[in-house]
């Protein structure tokens, strides 16, 4: 998948049927019931934590061929996807809480433009 699908895909998704319960998230399956707790919980962040966590390598070649005129856009993409380090879901139920972008804040800062 591509940095532009992933970004595409539904991030608005909050449950797949009304009255949806956290119990429900063994059948639904552990991934599509975190993204759906990520969309409730963070919507402002779905779109650039999901980007993250799929793509823990990201292609900049791109921004080179432009001559670095895109770099400011970059730098501030990251700036603002920033909170994703800190943001968790299932606070409620400290057995289930887990962090939405599971890497130290270090890793994070350490990714390669």
């Amino acid at each position: 998948s591509t940095i532009n699908n992933t970004y595409l895909s539904n991030h608005t998704i909050i449950e797949l049927w009304e009255g949806y319960r956290e119990d429900l998230d063994e059948e639904l399956g552990k991934d599509v019931a975190f993204y759906l707790q990520l969309n409730l919980k963070h919507p402002q962040y779905a779109a650039r934590c999901k980007i993250l966590m799929s793509h823990t390598h990201l292609e900049m070649t791109a921004l080179l061929q432009l001559e670095l005129k895109c770099l400011p856009l970059a730098v501030d993409w990251f700036e603002r996807a920033k909170p994703c380090t800190a943001l968790s879901i299932y606070e409620d139920d400290l057995s289930r809480r887990k962090q939405v972008l599971d890497e130290p804040e270090g890793v994070y800062q350490s990714r390669v433009l």
